[in-house]
């Protein structure tokens, strides 16, 4: 291979990686929560996870509120031997690291969520919470820490995801079927990387057909379906990110999808476009 192909093939490599850094990382900022996965336990009560959900939902707008309950569950949790709890708290410490500003102590942030999650594997290796936000961790911290820990990571992420669709493929609103639609979607394809649209499309499809209101499926579908020329198809799925009402506390988190269902609302010859409650 001359020099030239490969100086072309590595400038490819970067700008996609980048975009698929960017993108399938931001199936982790989620807005539902699906409680399918209590355990007869002491520490994970409904009442208990009632107060990690407002706290997970409201993390954009009241730092305060999910500080405290970070603590709160630590503490309870401290000497847990429930793999469900301890994922419950990555999750918490997940939604933490997302608020850090600092590039470095958020890379440590998101290490530490990554940890607690291997903590609840190591209890079950099964447990669909702990895979789940395992995989989230890493997403974060490829973005993050540069090219050569993405290409590290892919595959792991990848094959956590897998398994979260083998055990649960409803968690998290589909999370993992959404999460790999993306990172499929944005990948370079062989023999450079494992990207395949027909692959994203199989997972995308699905998401949305589990959970058609979800707007993060939503947004990644319209792109998909654009760029394979089913462009009025995407356009649907587009409108339907734009005219849904978004709360206060989801606004920040789903700036990144509104943003997507407008590239795509303007490629296809939109005008006059009214975003949400806006």
């Amino acid at each position: 291979m001359s020099n030239f192909i490969k100086s072309n093939l590595i400038k490819r490599l970067k700008k996609e990686l980048i975009l698929f850094t960017c993108g399938v990382v931001a199936f982790i900022c989620l807005t539902s929560s699906v409680l399918a996965h209590r355990s007869a336990s002491t520490v994970l009560t409904p009442e208990n996870q009632q107060r990690i959900e407002l706290a997970a939902w409201k993390y954009a707008i009241d730092t305060p509120l999910l500080l405290e309950t970070i603590d709160w569950f630590r503490d309870l949790t401290r000497n847990s031997q429930e793999s469900a709890a301890l994922a419950e708290l990555a999750r918490l410490k997940f939604m933490r690291a997302q608020l850090e500003l600092d590039k470095h102590h958020r890379v440590h942030l998101f290490e530490r969520s990554l940890a607690m999650a291997d903590q609840a594997l190591a209890l079950n290796a099964n447990d669909v919470r702990g895979l789940f936000w395992k995989a989230a961790a890493m997403g974060k911290i490829a973005e993050d820490s540069g090219m050569l820990n993405a290409l590290r990571m892919l595959r792991p992420m990848e094959d956590l995801l897998l398994k979260v669709v083998e055990l649960d493929e409803r968690y998290e609103n589909a999370g993992a079927h959404r999460a790999l639609g993306r990172m499929y979607h944005k990948l370079p394809r062989f023999p450079i990387s494992f990207g395949s649209n027909q692959k994203a499309l199989a997972h995308l499809k699905r998401a949305h057909g589990l959970f058609p209101q979800d707007i993060i499926t939503r947004a990644f579908y319209a792109e998909l379906l654009y760029e394979i020329g089913r462009k009025y198809e995407a356009r649907k799925h587009a409108d339907f990110v734009l005219t849904t009402p978004i709360t206060e506390e989801d606004a920040l988190e789903f700036t990144d999808y509104v943003d997507i269902a407008l590239g795509v609302v303007k490629k296809t010859g939109g005008a006059n476009i009214k975003v949400g409650n806006y």
